[in-house]
């Protein structure tokens, strides 16, 4: 058995992204979209909630991270340009990966992805109705969130949306 100190949350369901909370922790402010979402994200954290069975006491609200926001935007970019989603890439990288690669050290990482959705309400309401991205919202072990959306011209997925929630070492 193999013992890690990382621990990752990946879920498949077709969800989106957004973010809100203490606003940032790093040096960017987030646009309107993602400050929309983290204000929304926030909200939800806020109160206890069920997801699926498991249910979840009220969790800290989520800073904003600029290299979060950053791993977001590249995985939402590369679907959309390459026509893809899912959570790992077609070479096989998946969020762990793209987090590390921002510089970000993480001891626990999750990620929501979501397309065709064309507003932060729409995206959250499919999160919420998820059991896997709604855990991923409520998880009180995250304390940073960042997102991204990319608009593709002539795809049928487009926008596509990209949610990463973290917490430091």
């Amino acid at each position: 058995m193999q013992s890690t100190h990382r621990v990752a949350i990946l879920l498949l369901p077709l969800c989106s992204l957004v973010s809100t909370g203490p606003l940032q922790a790093g040096g960017c402010e987030p646009n309107e979209r993602q400050r929309a979402m983290l204000e929304r994200v926030n909200e939800v954290r806020s109160a206890a909630r069920q997801c699926g069975d498991d249910e979840f006491e009220a969790a800290e609200p989520l800073a904003w991270s600029c290299r979060l926001a950053e791993a977001a935007a590249n995985h939402s970019r590369d679907m959309a340009e390459n026509a893809f989603f899912d959570h790992a890439d077609p070479d096989g990288v998946g969020v762990n990966e793209r987090v590390s690669e921002t510089g970000y050290d993480w001891m626990a990482v999750g990620e929501n992805i979501a397309a065709g959705q064309s507003d932060v309400a729409t995206v959250l309401e499919g999160w919420l109705s998820s059991p896997g991205h709604c855990t991923n919202i409520m998880r009180d072990e995250f304390t940073e969130m960042g997102a991204a959306v990319v608009e593709a011209e002539g795809s049928d997925y487009s926008p596509y949306w990209t949610q990463v929630l973290a917490r430091p070492r």
